[in-house]
């Protein structure tokens, strides 16, 4: 059996010649079907995107055969426009975080297969090369979020995943690699509590990409499928085949979303790619 393939919607709207699903679903989704793709991850903004017209689009997925593996979430502040720190030691803060993670998991549950929600760690601005909070406060913050959101979550059947973040885009020195989600995962010790991966991120954190994904094991839930310099795929270099066998060793049933950032030279581009590369790379190890 392959791997299964979707994309983050929200990654399409950027580049020159980007495109929302939100402006136009039909042009979005049928070309990600036709692609060959197997889902989508939509975002997660349960304030912001009108709930009749999110349901459309998830709707209109399912007619095409694609199915809705993650929500998006929207951590950083160039993302979501405000403060969301689930490390914050300004309490207001943590909350706004902790609320909007839960009204996501709510928005989750609104799907007959609820789709997991992915969180991470970022503050309102980078302080590289090191954070001025304590590494033990981030993380003492850090827990009591995640604890809360995944306890929150589980009883709605919905998977929680920690994806870390590089240093120049998270807090400088917490959360930035594998090891510091699987600490968090193994102190909190929920079943609905795994691990996302970004290989964009994971490049510049954790050194060999193999190895470290062998290292998981059964905690990766969820993938965000990007190239080294998070451009098109097969323009880094990363070892694809290499990582699709790997995959395929560890039967992973997540999916591999795909996460390229800016969409260049256009959408439509990236996407016929990106699983063209895909595909290929899973051809060479077959």
């Amino acid at each position: 059996m392959g791997l299964r393939y979707s994309v983050v919607l929200n990654v399409l709207t950027t580049g020159d010649a980007g495109c929302s699903v939100w402006e136009h679903p039909h042009e979005v989704l049928e070309t990600i079907a036709e692609a060959g793709y197997d889902g989508v991850d939509m975002d997660a903004e349960p304030d912001r995107i009108d709930r009749k017209q999110f349901h459309e689009v998830r709707d209109l997925a399912f007619s095409l055969g694609l199915k809705v593996p993650a929500l998006l979430g929207a951590w950083a502040p160039w993302h979501c426009g405000e403060q969301r720190d689930l490390c914050s030691t300004d309490e207001s803060v943590r909350e706004r975080g902790v609320g909007y993670a839960k009204r996501s998991v709510d928005l989750a549950t609104e799907f007959e297969d609820p789709p997991l929600f992915e969180i991470c760690a970022c503050p309102i601005e980078n302080e590289y090369p090191l954070s001025s909070t304590p590494i033990d406060t981030l993380h003492n913050q850090f827990i009591r979020s995640a604890r809360e959101i995944s306890e929150y979550a589980a009883p709605k059947n919905v998977n929680i995943t920690i994806e870390p973040v590089n240093k120049f885009e998270a807090h400088a020195g917490y959360m930035n690699t594998i090891p510091d989600a699987q600490r968090v995962i193994d102190e909190i010790g929920m079943d609905n509590l795994g691990l996302q991966a970004d290989f964009y991120h994971m490049n510049m954190a954790d050194g060999p990409i193999i190895e470290t994904l062998q290292s998981i094991g059964t905690r990766l839930m969820h993938i965000h499928l990007a190239e080294s310099n998070r451009a098109i795929l097969g323009t880094g270099h990363l070892d694809f085949p290499g990582i699709a066998k790997t995959l395929q060793e560890m039967n992973f049933t997540g999916y591999l979303s795909m996460d390229s950032v800016p969409a260049k030279p256009d959408w439509k581009t990236v996407v016929q790619q990106a699983i063209s590369h895909m595909k290929d790379a899973e051809r060479q190890v077959a």
